[in-house]
């Protein structure tokens, strides 16, 4: 990826949805997979199905790791983004399981912990945060979806609170807390005893009862539940974050995606700057090609050649050809 910092923008903020990441929890059957429906040109990624009842989807199911590695492949793709705007994940929990699972298998160990001085632990954990930041650096907006877990706490006064938060392992919550511009719980309330069906909520904002957060300083901390309504709230949310903060607001907002390295046109600008700077036969530069063997070294931390870096180092090797460019 080309990086100049001399011809950087300022940061703006959007009304609509695109690009932003969102983290969504409740009860079984409250709405989240509908939610997702909502949203135009969404991946669904079903760690678990459903979505049975919801027309309008565009599913794929995912019953391993490998499977998500694959989909994230398929995201990069230009074909991909005409598709899609957005990619849902269903459920995050889930997720977390199968990376879990994946990376036992690499090791050959049947539990995450049997992998030596917490080496699983900080496997899994950058499987997973490079997963879901791969989804955000291609431009694509994320909605995570996860249930709810209960627990009670004990006031000083002896009183007894249930607290409402994502379920979900401590290090997949660390890395979705991190990245998502929303968390919200969907809670359903009821008017009176003749209401069956109740009214779902989003909250955006902690309580003493809800863990929940927003990074947009002004949106309202309940809404009613729904695609739109979010939308609508997060717009009013952004007017007055123009108003009163000076923000720059604009209605969409074009995202810098990540550029995948070719590594054949790589190699390929390698050899042809190898047969300039070096040479080639009898009239060989040989304090050149060891400067850029030094050079190589300083980058891939070892002495490497060339012709052994492989595609998966193409990072490192296109910035040994950028080192190849100067000295030309």
């Amino acid at each position: 990826m080309a990086i100049d910092i001399f011809n950087i923008e300022p940061t703006v903020i959007s009304r609509d949805l695109k690009g932003k990441y969102l983290l969504l929890y409740g009860k079984p059957k409250c709405g989240k997979t509908s939610f997702s429906a909502q949203m135009p040109r969404n991946l669904l990624i079903a760690f678990e199905k459903g979505y049975n009842a919801i027309s309008g989807i565009k599913p794929v199911d995912v019953a391993k790791w490998s499977d998500f590695k694959m989909v994230l492949r398929q995201l990069e793709k230009p074909e991909a983004r005409q598709l899609y705007d957005s990619v849902t994940i269903d459920t995050l929990t889930i997720a977390w399981q199968l990376c879990e699972e994946f990376v036992c298998a690499q090791n050959g160990v049947q539990k995450i912990g049997d992998i030596p001085w917490g080496g699983g632990y900080a496997a899994c954990k950058k499987e997973f945060e490079t997963a879901l930041r791969k989804i955000t650096m291609l431009g694509y907006g994320l909605l995570m979806i996860t249930h709810v877990a209960k627990r009670t706490e004990i006031d000083k006064d002896g009183s007894e609170r249930e607290i409402l938060s994502p379920d979900m392992p401590k290090r997949a919550a660390e890395i979705a807390n991190g990245l998502v511009d929303i968390i919200g719980y969907i809670g359903v309330e009821f008017n009176g005893a003749d209401d069956v069906h109740g009214t779902r909520y989003l909250y955006t904002r902690e309580t003493p009862t809800i863990f929940a957060g927003s990074r947009f300083r002004h949106l309202a901390p309940k809404i009613k539940f729904g695609y739109n309504e979010l939308v609508e709230a997060i717009a009013d949310a952004i007017e007055k974050s123009e108003s009163l903060d000076g923000a720059v607001v604009v209605d969409h907002q074009a995202h810098r995606v990540e550029e995948k390295l070719d590594y054949n046109a790589i190699r390929s600008e390698a050899l042809a700057l190898w047969g300039q700077l070096v040479g080639t036969g009898d009239n060989l530069n040989e304090e050149m090609a060891r400067r850029i063997l030094k050079r190589a070294e300083m980058i891939f931390g070892r002495p490497i050649k060339l012709s052994e870096i492989t595609e998966d180092q193409v990072d490192l090797y296109h910035l040994v050809v950028m080192d190849m460019r100067e000295l030309a």
